[in-house]
Protein backbone atom coordinates (compact mmCIF):
# COMPACT_ATOMS: atom_id res chain seq x y z
CA UNK A 1 0.00 0.00 0.00
CA UNK A 2 1.33 3.46 -0.86
CA UNK A 3 2.37 5.72 2.00
CA UNK A 4 0.49 8.59 0.38
CA UNK A 5 -2.78 6.90 1.32
CA UNK A 6 -1.56 6.56 4.90
CA UNK A 7 -0.75 10.27 5.16
CA UNK A 8 -4.10 11.15 3.58
CA UNK A 9 -5.88 9.10 6.26
CA UNK A 10 -3.96 10.83 9.05
CA UNK A 11 -4.48 14.29 7.57
CA UNK A 12 -8.20 13.75 6.99
CA UNK A 13 -8.67 12.33 10.49
CA UNK A 14 -6.85 15.31 12.02
CA UNK A 15 -9.12 17.81 10.24
CA UNK A 16 -12.23 15.83 11.17
CA UNK A 17 -11.18 15.65 14.83
CA UNK A 18 -10.63 19.42 14.90
CA UNK A 19 -14.15 20.00 13.55
CA UNK A 20 -15.69 17.45 15.92
CA UNK A 21 -14.29 19.34 18.91
CA UNK A 22 -16.89 22.06 18.27
CA UNK A 23 -19.92 19.75 18.32
CA UNK A 24 -20.41 20.34 22.05
CA UNK A 25 -20.63 24.11 21.53
CA UNK A 26 -24.02 25.36 22.75
CA UNK A 27 -24.68 27.97 20.02
CA UNK A 28 -23.32 28.45 16.51
CA UNK A 29 -22.44 32.01 17.49
CA UNK A 30 -20.02 30.63 20.10
CA UNK A 31 -17.80 28.96 17.49
CA UNK A 32 -14.46 30.77 17.25
CA UNK A 33 -11.12 29.51 15.98
CA UNK A 34 -9.07 28.08 18.85
CA UNK A 35 -5.31 27.55 18.62
CA UNK A 36 -5.44 25.15 21.55
CA UNK A 37 -8.01 22.95 19.81
CA UNK A 38 -5.88 22.98 16.66
CA UNK A 39 -2.84 21.83 18.63
CA UNK A 40 -4.92 19.12 20.29
CA UNK A 41 -6.13 17.89 16.90
CA UNK A 42 -2.53 17.72 15.63
CA UNK A 43 -1.51 15.92 18.83
CA UNK A 44 -4.24 13.32 18.32
CA UNK A 45 -3.30 12.99 14.65
CA UNK A 46 0.30 12.21 15.62
CA UNK A 47 -0.93 9.65 18.15
CA UNK A 48 -3.16 8.07 15.52
CA UNK A 49 -0.22 7.84 13.10
CA UNK A 50 1.78 5.79 15.60
CA UNK A 51 -1.12 3.48 16.48
CA UNK A 52 -2.29 2.95 12.90
CA UNK A 53 1.19 2.27 11.54
CA UNK A 54 1.91 -0.13 14.41
CA UNK A 55 -1.18 -2.17 13.47
CA UNK A 56 -0.47 -1.96 9.74
CA UNK A 57 3.25 -2.74 9.61
CA UNK A 58 2.57 -5.79 7.47
CA UNK A 59 1.09 -3.48 4.82
CA UNK A 60 3.91 -0.91 5.00
CA UNK A 61 7.19 -2.80 4.82
CA UNK A 62 9.68 0.01 4.16
CA UNK A 63 11.63 -0.07 7.42
CA UNK A 64 13.36 3.28 6.95
CA UNK A 65 10.09 5.00 6.09
CA UNK A 66 8.38 3.42 9.10
CA UNK A 67 11.14 4.56 11.45
CA UNK A 68 10.90 8.07 10.01
CA UNK A 69 7.12 8.11 10.49
CA UNK A 70 7.37 6.88 14.09
CA UNK A 71 10.10 9.42 14.88
CA UNK A 72 8.29 12.28 13.14
CA UNK A 73 5.00 11.46 14.85
CA UNK A 74 6.70 11.45 18.25
CA UNK A 75 8.29 14.83 17.53
CA UNK A 76 4.96 16.29 16.36
CA UNK A 77 3.26 14.87 19.48
CA UNK A 78 5.90 16.44 21.75
CA UNK A 79 5.74 19.81 19.98
CA UNK A 80 1.93 19.87 20.06
CA UNK A 81 1.87 18.94 23.73
CA UNK A 82 4.42 21.68 24.45
CA UNK A 83 2.24 24.24 22.66
CA UNK A 84 -0.95 23.03 24.39
CA UNK A 85 0.56 23.08 27.87
CA UNK A 86 2.65 26.22 27.42
CA UNK A 87 0.15 28.41 25.51
CA UNK A 88 3.15 30.30 24.12
CA UNK A 89 1.43 31.42 20.92
CA UNK A 90 -1.86 32.43 22.56
CA UNK A 91 -2.29 36.20 22.92
CA UNK A 92 -5.17 38.40 24.14
CA UNK A 93 -7.67 37.95 21.31
CA UNK A 94 -6.73 34.35 20.52
CA UNK A 95 -7.12 33.57 24.23
CA UNK A 96 -10.67 34.95 24.25
CA UNK A 97 -11.56 33.22 20.96
CA UNK A 98 -10.55 29.94 22.58
CA UNK A 99 -12.42 30.67 25.82
CA UNK A 100 -15.77 31.45 24.17
CA UNK A 101 -16.42 27.88 22.89
CA UNK A 102 -15.02 26.58 26.18
CA UNK A 103 -17.55 28.66 28.12
CA UNK A 104 -20.23 27.48 25.72
CA UNK A 105 -19.64 23.87 26.81
CA UNK A 106 -20.35 24.87 30.42
CA UNK A 107 -23.57 26.59 29.35
CA UNK A 108 -24.76 23.54 27.40
CA UNK A 109 -24.01 21.14 30.25
CA UNK A 110 -25.55 23.40 32.90
CA UNK A 111 -28.66 24.00 30.77
CA UNK A 112 -29.42 20.47 29.60
CA UNK A 113 -28.20 18.24 32.41
CA UNK A 114 -30.97 16.42 34.31
CA UNK A 115 -30.38 18.20 37.62
CA UNK A 116 -32.82 17.45 40.45
CA UNK A 117 -31.09 18.79 43.58
CA UNK A 118 -32.12 22.47 44.00
CA UNK A 119 -28.66 23.34 45.32
CA UNK A 120 -27.00 21.96 42.21
CA UNK A 121 -29.65 23.66 40.04
CA UNK A 122 -28.84 26.98 41.67
CA UNK A 123 -25.14 26.40 41.06
CA UNK A 124 -25.84 25.54 37.41
CA UNK A 125 -27.93 28.70 36.95
CA UNK A 126 -25.11 30.80 38.42
CA UNK A 127 -22.68 29.17 35.99
CA UNK A 128 -24.98 29.88 33.03
CA UNK A 129 -25.27 33.56 34.01
CA UNK A 130 -21.52 33.93 34.57
CA UNK A 131 -20.58 32.26 31.29
CA UNK A 132 -23.16 34.25 29.30
CA UNK A 133 -21.95 37.63 30.52
CA UNK A 134 -18.28 36.67 30.15
CA UNK A 135 -18.86 35.55 26.55
CA UNK A 136 -20.51 38.90 25.85
CA UNK A 137 -17.61 40.73 27.47
CA UNK A 138 -15.03 38.75 25.50
CA UNK A 139 -16.81 39.43 22.22
CA UNK A 140 -16.72 43.13 23.02
CA UNK A 141 -13.01 43.03 23.92
CA UNK A 142 -12.09 41.07 20.78
CA UNK A 143 -13.71 43.76 18.63
CA UNK A 144 -12.39 46.67 20.71
CA UNK A 145 -8.78 45.47 20.76
CA UNK A 146 -8.95 44.84 17.03
CA UNK A 147 -10.24 48.36 16.39
CA UNK A 148 -8.46 50.42 19.05
CA UNK A 149 -5.55 48.32 20.28
CA UNK A 150 -4.76 47.25 23.81
CA UNK A 151 -5.69 49.41 26.79
CA UNK A 152 -3.09 50.80 29.15
CA UNK A 153 -2.69 49.37 32.63
CA UNK A 154 -4.82 50.91 35.39
CA UNK A 155 -3.60 51.70 38.94
CA UNK A 156 -4.03 48.86 41.41
CA UNK A 157 -5.48 51.12 44.13
CA UNK A 158 -4.63 51.44 47.81
CA UNK A 159 -2.71 48.70 49.64
CA UNK A 160 -4.80 46.10 51.46
CA UNK A 161 -4.98 46.49 55.23
CA UNK A 162 -5.85 43.97 57.94
CA UNK A 163 -9.24 44.78 59.54
CA UNK A 164 -11.79 42.87 61.61
CA UNK A 165 -14.66 40.99 59.98
CA UNK A 166 -17.34 43.54 60.92
CA UNK A 167 -15.43 46.41 59.33
CA UNK A 168 -14.76 44.34 56.21
CA UNK A 169 -18.49 43.68 55.77
CA UNK A 170 -19.42 47.32 56.44
CA UNK A 171 -16.98 48.66 53.85
CA UNK A 172 -17.88 46.21 51.10
CA UNK A 173 -17.38 47.79 47.67
CA UNK A 174 -18.90 46.48 44.46
CA UNK A 175 -16.21 46.87 41.80
CA UNK A 176 -18.39 45.84 38.87
CA UNK A 177 -22.04 46.25 37.98
CA UNK A 178 -23.45 43.27 36.12
CA UNK A 179 -27.00 43.42 34.71
CA UNK A 180 -28.79 40.24 35.75
CA UNK A 181 -31.28 38.05 33.88
CA UNK A 182 -34.85 39.37 33.80
CA UNK A 183 -37.88 37.09 34.06
CA UNK A 184 -41.09 37.72 32.11
CA UNK A 185 -42.88 38.73 35.33
CA UNK A 186 -40.16 41.26 36.12
CA UNK A 187 -40.34 42.70 32.62
CA UNK A 188 -44.14 42.91 32.88
CA UNK A 189 -43.82 44.84 36.15
CA UNK A 190 -42.27 47.72 34.18
CA UNK A 191 -43.62 47.05 30.69
CA UNK A 192 -47.02 45.31 30.74
CA UNK A 193 -46.80 44.89 26.96
CA UNK A 194 -43.40 43.20 27.20
CA UNK A 195 -41.35 46.19 26.07
CA UNK A 196 -40.18 47.20 22.62
CA UNK A 197 -36.61 45.93 22.57
CA UNK A 198 -34.77 43.34 24.62
CA UNK A 199 -31.03 42.98 25.03
CA UNK A 200 -29.44 39.68 26.02
CA UNK A 201 -25.90 38.37 26.44
CA UNK A 202 -26.53 35.72 23.77
CA UNK A 203 -29.41 34.86 21.44
CA UNK A 204 -30.45 32.04 23.79
CA UNK A 205 -30.15 33.77 27.18
CA UNK A 206 -32.81 35.84 29.00
CA UNK A 207 -32.90 39.59 28.54
CA UNK A 208 -30.78 41.78 30.81
CA UNK A 209 -32.08 45.14 29.54
CA UNK A 210 -35.54 45.93 28.17
CA UNK A 211 -36.59 49.25 26.65
CA UNK A 212 -40.05 50.48 25.74
CA UNK A 213 -42.91 52.86 26.42
CA UNK A 214 -44.83 53.16 29.67
CA UNK A 215 -47.37 55.60 30.99
CA UNK A 216 -44.46 57.75 32.18
CA UNK A 217 -42.71 57.81 28.80
CA UNK A 218 -39.80 55.93 27.26
CA UNK A 219 -37.70 53.96 29.70
CA UNK A 220 -35.64 50.86 30.35
CA UNK A 221 -35.69 48.07 32.93
CA UNK A 222 -32.65 46.40 34.43
CA UNK A 223 -31.95 44.20 37.47
CA UNK A 224 -28.93 45.04 39.62
CA UNK A 225 -28.01 43.00 42.72
CA UNK A 226 -31.45 41.36 42.69
CA UNK A 227 -33.34 44.67 42.53
CA UNK A 228 -35.47 45.75 39.55
CA UNK A 229 -34.67 49.31 38.41
CA UNK A 230 -36.57 51.50 35.95
CA UNK A 231 -34.36 53.91 34.00
CA UNK A 232 -35.66 57.06 32.31
CA UNK A 233 -34.70 57.93 28.74
CA UNK A 234 -31.99 60.58 28.42
CA UNK A 235 -31.84 60.67 24.65
CA UNK A 236 -32.28 58.11 21.90
CA UNK A 237 -30.00 55.40 23.34
CA UNK A 238 -29.24 56.55 26.89
CA UNK A 239 -31.10 55.87 30.13
CA UNK A 240 -30.50 56.80 33.76
CA UNK A 241 -32.05 56.78 37.22
CA UNK A 242 -30.21 58.40 40.09
CA UNK A 243 -26.58 57.25 40.09
CA UNK A 244 -27.21 54.42 37.61
CA UNK A 245 -26.96 54.97 33.86
CA UNK A 246 -26.96 52.78 30.75
CA UNK A 247 -25.80 53.67 27.25
CA UNK A 248 -26.56 51.63 24.13
CA UNK A 249 -23.94 51.85 21.38
CA UNK A 250 -24.80 50.27 18.06
CA UNK A 251 -21.98 48.54 16.15
CA UNK A 252 -21.38 47.69 12.51
CA UNK A 253 -22.13 44.01 13.10
CA UNK A 254 -25.10 42.17 14.58
CA UNK A 255 -24.23 43.14 18.16
CA UNK A 256 -24.96 46.16 20.32
CA UNK A 257 -22.61 47.40 23.05
CA UNK A 258 -24.14 48.27 26.42
CA UNK A 259 -22.16 50.31 28.95
CA UNK A 260 -23.56 50.57 32.49
CA UNK A 261 -22.08 52.87 35.12
CA UNK A 262 -22.94 54.20 38.58
CA UNK A 263 -21.75 57.50 39.99
CA UNK A 264 -21.14 57.94 43.73
CA UNK A 265 -24.07 59.29 45.72
CA UNK A 266 -21.82 60.52 48.53
CA UNK A 267 -18.14 61.24 48.91
CA UNK A 268 -15.79 58.32 48.08
CA UNK A 269 -14.82 56.21 51.03
CA UNK A 270 -18.15 56.49 52.85
CA UNK A 271 -19.07 53.47 54.91
CA UNK A 272 -21.64 51.22 53.28
CA UNK A 273 -24.70 50.35 55.38
CA UNK A 274 -23.13 51.78 58.50
CA UNK A 275 -25.37 51.46 61.59
CA UNK A 276 -23.93 54.64 63.10
CA UNK A 277 -26.32 57.61 62.58
CA UNK A 278 -23.47 60.06 62.04
CA UNK A 279 -22.10 58.07 59.11
CA UNK A 280 -23.15 58.84 55.56
CA UNK A 281 -24.48 55.84 53.69
CA UNK A 282 -23.47 55.21 50.10
CA UNK A 283 -24.60 52.51 47.73
CA UNK A 284 -21.70 53.41 45.42
CA UNK A 285 -18.51 54.40 47.32
CA UNK A 286 -16.86 55.23 43.98
CA UNK A 287 -17.69 55.26 40.31
CA UNK A 288 -18.48 51.68 39.33
CA UNK A 289 -18.56 50.59 35.71
CA UNK A 290 -19.56 47.32 34.18
CA UNK A 291 -17.00 45.88 31.78
CA UNK A 292 -18.53 46.92 28.42
CA UNK A 293 -20.08 43.95 26.67
CA UNK A 294 -21.52 43.19 23.28
CA UNK A 295 -25.18 42.28 23.59
CA UNK A 296 -27.51 40.57 21.19
CA UNK A 297 -30.53 42.81 20.54
CA UNK A 298 -33.75 40.98 19.74
CA UNK A 299 -37.51 41.49 19.68
CA UNK A 300 -36.92 45.13 18.69
CA UNK A 301 -40.05 46.93 17.54
CA UNK A 302 -39.28 50.58 18.19
CA UNK A 303 -35.54 51.14 18.40
CA UNK A 304 -33.23 50.84 15.42
CA UNK A 305 -31.08 48.14 16.98
CA UNK A 306 -29.99 44.96 15.18
CA UNK A 307 -32.30 41.98 15.45
CA UNK A 308 -31.29 38.33 15.51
Amino acid sequence: MHYSRFFMMIGTSTVVMFVLMYLNTYLWGHIFFSETRLYMAILMGATMAVIMLAYMLSMYQNTKANIAIFGGAILVFAASLWLVRGQFTVQDRSYMRAMIPHHSIAIMTSTRAEITDPRVRGLADDIIYAQDKEIAEMRYLIADIGANGEASATPTGTPVQVVDAQQALQTEVVSKIDPEFLTEDEIAAVFPNGGDCRFAYTSDSPAVLVTGETGEGTGAAMKISGDLVRLDAQGENAFSQGPLSAEIVETDGDLTDLIVSAEPTTKPGSVVNSPAPDKEESICPGTQTVNPRSFIAWSCRAMSAPTV
